[in-house]
């Protein structure tokens, strides 16, 4: 992993339900893997968490921001621990 995908660490790590267990994603590249594979409805949210991640790893929006438009998304779906 480069430095600079890994310098976009959220503030506090996000805990998810993942098909076998749970897990803790901690930045902007970790959310972008998770939605990739994301189990659960693909909607308004989604598209915006997954979007402002994206821009997070382009330096677009702040880890902070894409952090809780992720959160927003999870919880939404019942995916948030």
């Amino acid at each position: 992993m480069s430095a600079d995908v890994s310098e976009k660490r959220f503030p506090s790590p996000v805990r998810v339900l993942s098909p076998n267990s749970s897990l803790i994603v901690s930045t902007a590249w970790d959310a972008v893997e998770y939605l990739k594979r994301w189990p659960a409805k693909r909607g308004r949210d989604y598209r915006a968490a997954l979007q402002h991640c994206l821009d997070a790893l382009d330096g677009l929006r702040s880890p902070r921001a894409a952090q809780a438009s992720f959160v927003t998304a999870a919880k939404r779906a019942g995916l948030l621990l």
